[in-house]
């Protein structure tokens, strides 16, 4: 998975736009380190300790590594249609979420290293969309502010 994911962040990130999605795989690493944190001190989400040390890889694997990379590569590819379009497109946003929410749903249905507490597949999807969706309105505001300042200074 670690290859994989790396392997897609040089495939499909330009090299212009790879400190985008850098910046994008930050900030969803951080995102859903705070959102994970009550997740599973609630018990809405658990991931077993008696595999060690297989669940700690799979979470650390798959939290920060895998999901923040296909969110860089959703954000740069959704950023430079934005930026040609000057339209914002739902369906390739819904499309993400479907597929991370599937490929979760997968690791948690046939694996003993991911178990869903008290939340359910569909609330996957809506922790999911919220995290892609913060995730994009942080990196967004981030540019937007950089973009007013180079264009104010000079």
């Amino acid at each position: 998975m670690w290859l994989f994911g790396f392997g897609c962040f040089f495939l499909f990130i330009p090299r212009q736009n790879r400190r985008e999605g850098v910046l994008a795989l930050i900030m969803f690493q951080g995102i859903i380190w705070l959102c994970d944190m009550p997740s599973f001190y609630y018990g809405l989400i658990s991931a077993p300790v008696r595999l060690l040390p297989k669940a700690t890889d799979l979470a650390l694997t798959i939290d920060y590594i895998f999901y923040p990379v296909l969110f860089s590569i959703y954000y740069v590819q959704q950023r430079k249609y934005v930026h040609k379009r000057k339209k914002r497109n739902w369906t390739t946003f819904f499309s993400w979420v479907t597929i991370v929410t599937v490929f979760d749903i997968l690791i948690e249905r046939y694996t003993d290293l991911l178990e869903y507490g008290s939340l359910t597949r569909y609330g996957m999807v809506v922790y999911i969309a919220f995290l892609f969706y913060v995730s994009e309105v942080c990196c967004n505001w981030f540019y937007r502010q950089n973009s007013i300042s180079q264009a104010s200074g000079g």
